[in-house]
């Protein structure tokens, strides 16, 4: 047999208000202060840049990407896909894909 059910008492109700809404309270102003912090470090954060290498002005060249078609890859309306080759890089560091059948 469960035991009776014992009525709460007005201070018993008004401490878990009063509880309730420092909790409340509380969780704001964290909530407040963590998205404060997140904006500031998203602030100081420059995603374009690197700390963790210095590269001289003086030695950084320019780099191009170029697409070069084959000649097979013209449009035939057909669902096959076309081949070609794609390069990317500097003199001292380039990469090339090609792909196709």
């Amino acid at each position: 047999m469960p035991a009776p059910k014992r009525r709460i008492t007005a201070a018993e109700r008004d401490r878990a208000l009063r509880l309730r809404r420092k909790l409340t309270a509380s969780f704001g102003v964290v909530g407040t202060a963590a998205v404060a912090a997140l904006a500031v470090a998203a602030y100081h954060t420059d995603a374009g840049t690197s700390t963790t290498s210095t590269v001289s002005t003086s030695s950084m060249t320019s780099s191009a990407a170029t697409a070069t078609p084959s000649p097979s890859s013209t449009s035939t309306g057909s669902s096959a896909l076309s081949t070609g080759s794609a390069s990317t890089g500097s003199s001292s560091s380039a990469s090339t894909v090609t792909g196709g059948s």
